[in-house]
């Protein structure tokens, strides 16, 4: 799935690209972030995201606030487990006979209706006029893994967030495991300066989503952003920022 590995030859991908899923992790919490908010601002200059850390430890984070400098408040502050669970079976047979015809349209929003109401939610607020959307997910790795295993490595989660238009962007601090890679096309890491420097002098490399193996170069953040296509202006300032 997905495109190919990022090469000192690749073009920059154009915001018409089909929908799909990449995910972004490394140590320095700020270039993480800004590598992940650059990708969705990419397909759209609003996007709808959530964070999955406790919000009593991601409000002292740096990298929290300079996300929500740039891209507002989450969908939720606090995500509760009940969010991401399916919906129970009597409100799905409820909304099937709402919509009782075996429509394409129909079919597409029984489906939506199924996703766990986090993702109806963080679906409703993303997607545009165009019918394109992304969608962040920060900090998948607070996950416990039981939901993990039950949402953001599930397929279906993704294939759904795709055929409405959204590009599923997640970031993690830890190496993701396999099973989580193996749901993303695309898998960023994102490399920083051992002193204190800039998060911007960092490096990104992308990985074989199907175990952590380099697919490309280590190539300099900033030569990277150029061929990503990714916001010039998320470059600037913030110097002397890595992590919290």
């Amino acid at each position: 799935m997905g495109a190919g590995p990022l090469s000192p030859r690749e073009k920059a991908p154009s915001a018409a690209s089909p929908p799909e899923s990449i995910l972004v992790h490394g140590e320095g919490d700020l270039a993480v972030s800004a590598v992940a908010v650059a990708l969705a601002r990419r397909i759209a200059q609003t996007f709808a995201w959530v964070d999955f850390e406790d919000p009593r430890v991601s409000a002292r984070s740096s990298a929290r606030a300079w996300v929500e400098d740039r891209s507002g408040r989450p969908v939720v502050e606090r995500v509760e487990e009940a969010l991401l669970r399916p919906p129970d079976r009597d409100r799905l047979a409820l909304r099937r006979l709402v919509t009782p015809e075996p429509s394409e349209a129909n079919v597409r929003l029984q489906t939506h209706l199924a996703l766990p109401e986090l993702f109806q939610r963080l679906a409703a607020r993303a997607i545009t006029p165009e019918g394109r959307g992304a969608v962040l997910l920060a900090n998948i790795d607070c996950l416990p893994p039981a939901l993990r295993t039950n949402t953001i490595e599930t397929p279906w989660l993704h294939r759904t967030l795709h055929d409405e238009g959204l590009t599923l962007i997640g970031t993690s601090r830890s190496p993701p495991p396999g099973a989580t890679s193996r749901a993303f096309d695309r898998v960023f890491r994102v490399e920083t300066m051992e002193d204190d420097g800039s998060w911007m002098d960092g490096a990104l490399i992308e990985e074989d989503p199907g175990g952590g193996e380099r697919r490309g170069p280590r190539i300099g953040l900033r030569t990277a952003w150029e061929r990503l296509g990714l916001d010039p202006e998320l470059l600037t300032g913030d110097r002397g920022h890595r992590s919290r």
